[in-house]
């Protein structure tokens, strides 16, 4: 195993829609109350979506190569505080990773945490003060992932479904 970490250029376009496709194909597969998706358009729009939203918000992505196979990536911006937001909390400026995803056989080898420490270091470059992640309550390996590496829960988003 050869495990190189690069920063996106675009030629590295279909390894992130692919990585996304995977990552979105998991959650899918996860959600206990089947409302995920993937729908048709999702490749290659997603990834465009993902690209725009890290050049308009100082944005990175960092992805991880085992030889030349992509086995990961990891996407992170800095969110803009609204003025809502600063009625409500100190001022802050917090890094937002957006996407995390290592190939199934690539878990629990380290690389997960080494894509969170590039880019924490990148946050910290940015002078972000908080890094901020959302986990997908079924992903319970992510949840316990990001617990070891020190986040904590902080706002918990419920679903009823009515019928």
């Amino acid at each position: 195993m050869k495990i190189k970490l690069k920063r996106y250029q675009k030629n590295d376009f279909k390894n992130i829609d692919r990585c996304m496709v995977q990552l979105q194909d998991f959650l899918v597969k996860i959600d206990p109350l089947k409302r995920l998706l993937r729908a048709p358009k999702y490749s290659p729009q997603y990834a465009n979506n993902i690209l725009e939203k890290v050049a308009k918000y100082d944005g990175v992505i960092f992805l991880v190569y085992d030889d030349k196979k992509i086995v990961g990536c990891i996407v992170g911006i800095i969110e803009k505080q609204s003025d809502k937001n600063l009625l409500e909390c100190v001022p802050t400026r917090a890094g937002r990773i957006v996407e995390l995803f290592v190939s199934s056989k690539y878990r629990s080898l380290g690389i997960g945490k080494q894509l969170m420490s590039k880019m924490e270091n990148y946050m910290r470059k940015k002078k972000c003060d908080v890094i901020r992640v959302e986990v997908f309550e079924p992903n319970k390996a992510a949840h316990n992932f990001y617990r070891k590496l020190n986040y904590q829960d902080r706002v918990i988003d419920m679903i009823k479904l009515l019928k």
